[in-house]
């Protein structure tokens, strides 16, 4: 349905396209990876039609309908129904405008008007406008959501926003359906209506995302953007992570092969110029001249030394280990919002060592209980206990522990540090220049805030980190560098996500609010997920289908899944330590257990 042809765009003098050619299918369902800065969100605003200021062209074929759904929700002054139908209050303004002018024009100008108003009045019939108001009631009355039809904009939650996005566009019955971040401001069981939501959309779909699980359980292919490059691969986010990691092997086997031919030139140049210089006779000159030659040949065809696509930035935590044996002990806590009673006579004990996920629906009361431990924690609350030995740190969703005024450095200084090289060496590992130690913290960005934050867990050596959304904003390779880094830690982690990939892979329990209670799981959230919703969670968020026990095929699936995830970080660890051979017999292992994972998925759907 569209495909682009030599798409380049700059921003002043930077190019951040570099002649893009991708072709878009219908049905397919398209994810575009990479780091931030990329290009991705540039790359479907050209795609959607947003932006036309770019060199290159875009072939539509049989002119698809395109909805692009941003990251952002518009601010506007209307109700949620009125916001889904829009588009087609609009086109009922225009036909009834044209047919005004119709009933007042003649000769030419009425056949030209005619034309216009039968093109509109095709489109409108084609995407069943009448009907639009019921599509968009049906919709929300099976998520639940029909108390929102008058609601104004302003006072929805960011869940039900992204909700009435998707539902517009479901409305639309757009051809391409674009996304931008979908998936924020969701929960656990919006993001699993979500993945069900893509899946039985019946037209093309292009997902910008940093939700690995998400792009593992809807995407045909993924478009990797790298210095303004555009790469498609096959398959869902795991079979591209796997491909690129073995033709990096493979690359990195063939440079090395290449380096000590190289060598082995410049050391027969080095000889025949030692000779020639030692000799007169032209001959050697000649060789000498022949051999300098073949040398830049070479090199100028051999290959780039190959990237690691494992690493964003190196980081680690304190490995110490406290010898405390309670990190935290809740008894009798009660947290509410406004008259609202979140939660009722909490009580949990985690111990040194365990790494939690704190879990629940939007609105449950997971940031409020974090933040009244916090606060009950200094006031020295008989209800809450923290081992006096342990150093905590807090990493909120929207730096409210940090002051926004102060500088970089001023907040590096509170952490503990006393000199701004000292300060410079942490910073540095999570890709902050020198030059940033000036720069105001109210100035940051979103993804920026977060690994701010995490720098200065490591400048206070926390062995308690306490983390509300840590993976917001920031891009794959960055989430995965911040997973590394805490499996390493020995310490005790509580951590609040709706990252499924990253609870997977940092949790050992979980612990969800539920009902005003908090209750306790043991194991990975895949393993929680099943065993306490069951395999399938309807089109309803609000609605879960129960199950008490987790089936054989599941229990496969979980435990593949684990190892698939060792596996892509043995493989990442033994091709920067150069072990090649082990890296790409690591590379078919995994390929074997990508391929019995579909193959139980599918014996499970």
């Amino acid at each position: 349905m569209i495909e682009t042809s030599h798409i380049k765009k700059y921003y002043g003098s930077d190019l951040i396209l570099d002649d893009i050619h991708i072709r878009i299918k219908r049905n397919d369902k398209i994810g575009i990876v990479g780091r931030n800065g990329a290009g991705k969100t540039t790359l479907i605003r050209i795609l959607s039609g947003e932006d036309d200021d770019f060199h290159g062209k875009i072939i539509y074929e049989g002119k698809p309908s395109i909805n692009y759904v941003e990251q952002f929700f518009p601010v506007q002054n209307m109700s949620a129904l009125d916001y889904m139908i829009e588009p087609f209050l609009q086109m009922r303004e225009k036909l009834r405008s044209l047919e005004e002018r119709m009933a007042n024009e003649e000769g030419k100008t009425l056949e030209k008007t005619c034309v216009e108003y039968g093109d509109l009045r095709t489109l409108y019939d084609s995407k069943e406008g009448d009907e639009a108001e019921q599509r968009a009631i049906v919709f929300l009355e099976s998520l639940g959501l029909d108390k929102c039809l008058d609601s104004e904009l302003r006072v929805l939650s960011g869940g039900e926003k992204n909700i009435l996005a998707m539902g517009r566009a479901n409305v639309l019955k757009s051809d391409v359906l674009i996304l931008d971040e979908p998936g924020n401001h969701l929960d656990i069981k919006g993001l699993a209506w979500l993945e069900n939501f893509i899946n039985s959309y019946s037209g093309a779909v292009i997902i910008v995302s940093h939700n690995r699980y998400l792009l593992d359980r809807v995407c045909t292919s993924i478009i990797e953007l790298d210095n303004g490059k555009a790469q498609t691969y096959t398959g869902n986010y795991s079979a591209y992570r796997l491909e690129k990691l073995r033709k990096t092997v493979s690359s990195q086997m063939t440079y090395n092969a290449e380096q000590k031919k190289i060598e082995q030139l410049e050391e027969v140049v080095r000889r025949f110029a030692e000779i020639a210089k030692r000799t007169c006779d032209p001959k050697w000159g000649k060789r000498l001249r022949s051999r300098r030659t073949q040398l830049a040949k070479f090199k100028e065809r051999s290959i780039e030394k190959p990237v690691n696509p494992v690493t964003s930035f190196e980081v680690a935590f304190t490995k110490d280990v406290s010898r405390a044996h309670i990190a935290l002990r809740v008894n009798s806590l009660t947290c509410a919002y406004g008259e609202r009673v979140l939660l009722k006579d909490a009580d949990f004990l985690i111990t040194t060592g365990e790494r939690c996920a704190l879990v629940g629906l939007n609105g449950s009361g997971k940031t409020t209980l974090i933040k009244k431990i916090q606060r009950l924690s200094l006031e020295q609350d008989v209800r809450v206990f923290i081992g006096p030995s342990l150093k905590t740190s807090y990493c909120s969703q929207y730096g409210e522990t940090l002051d926004k005024e102060n500088t970089i450095f001023e907040e590096c200084m509170k952490a503990g540090c006393k000199t701004e090289d000292e300060a410079f060496k942490t910073l540095s590992r999570f890709l902050f220049t020198r030059a940033s130690l000036t720069q105001k913290v109210g100035s940051l960005s979103g993804g920026e805030m977060n690994k701010l934050q995490l720098a200065l867990s490591v400048i206070k050596e926390a062995d308690f980190l306490i983390l509300d959304e840590p993976t917001n904003h920031l891009d794959i390779p960055s989430c995965e560098a911040i997973e590394d880094a805490l499996l390493d830690f020995k310490g005790t982690i509580l951590a609040v996500s709706h990252d499924r990939y990253f609870l997977d892979r940092i949790a050992d329990r979980v612990l969800e609010i539920s009902d005003c209670a908090l209750n306790s799981w043991e194991g990975n959230f895949s393993e929680f997920w099943y065993s306490r919703y069951g395999s399938q969670v309807e089109r309803s968020i609000q609605k879960v289908i129960s199950k008490n026990s987790v089936t054989p095929v599941e229990e496969k699936i979980i435990a593949l899944e684990k190892e698939k995830k060792d596996a892509e970080r043995s493989m990442g660890e033994l091709y920067t330590k150069g072990d090649l051979v082990k890296a790409r017999s690591m590379g078919n292992k995994l390929d074997r257990i990508t391929r019995e994972i579909e193959r139980l998925y599918s014996e499970w759907e």
